[in-house]
């Protein structure tokens, strides 16, 4: 790890991690999960339109859906569709080699004894049976899922007294989405951007690369 990552995080009580694009690259999953449930709509989604969503809170794609496709598609027509969503995810993830990114290993190895949770839009089901699948499930205190829980994550930046028993100042947010690295910085948290292909991170405290350019080959 280098030195000046580690002696960001070691100054704060608390991790916070994004899961999609931060904790792992799930992008080519859920884009091949969108496209089979889209199908039930008679919709061929796009690689080229499923960028358009990546990264967005699950309420707000099912809205961009409906502007992109019409046909009835909303929130209110996809909710039910979220125990399919599930059930196609899970199924294509146990077909493909999905991997946590290394430095979230090194980071687990680290910093064993700081507090650490996953504040994501993803599905819970989905985040607990990755983290099983490599085994660090028990590495995490909590998970915190924005769907679940009908939150906005700027909701959680500003209550961490309540969700994580410390001040915003004392978190250090981890975050593929430029936004939500803003709202944290905001906030007072100290913030480590991940960089991938399906983003453009500015400002953060600390950048990460990943590799992540495969999906779109």
């Amino acid at each position: 790890m280098q030195k000046e990552l580690y002696e960001l995080i070691k100054s704060k009580k608390v991790i916070l991690m994004d899961f999609d694009g931060t904790i792992t690259d799930t992008e080519p999953l859920n884009y091949m999960t969108w496209k089979e449930i889209l199908k039930i709509f008679g919709i061929d989604f796009t690689k080229e339109d499923f960028v358009k969503i990546v990264g967005l809170p699950a309420e707000v794609i099912a809205d961009k859906l409906g502007e992109m496709y019409g046909g009835g598609l909303s929130r209110e027509t996809l909710v039910p569709y979220i125990p399919k969503y599930i059930e196609v995810f899970l199924d294509l993830q146990k077909k493909m080699n999905i991997q946590i990114f290394d430095y979230v290993i090194d980071l687990l190895k680290e910093f064993v004894d700081t507090p650490k949770y996953i504040v994501s839009n993803q599905i819970v089901e989905i985040i607990n049976d990755l983290l099983d699948k490599w085994g660090v499930r028990d590495k995490f205190n909590g998970i915190i899922s924005c769907l679940h829980l009908n939150l906005k994550k700027p909701e959680i930046y500003v209550n961490t007294k309540q969700y994580f028993n410390c001040e915003p100042n004392e978190c250090v947010l981890f975050e593929d989405a430029p936004k939500y690295l803003l709202e944290g910085k905001k906030n007072g948290m100290a913030t480590v951007g991940i960089q991938n292909c399906y983003n453009k991170i500015e400002k953060a405290d600390y950048i990460i690369q990943t590799n992540t350019t495969s999906f779109f080959s």
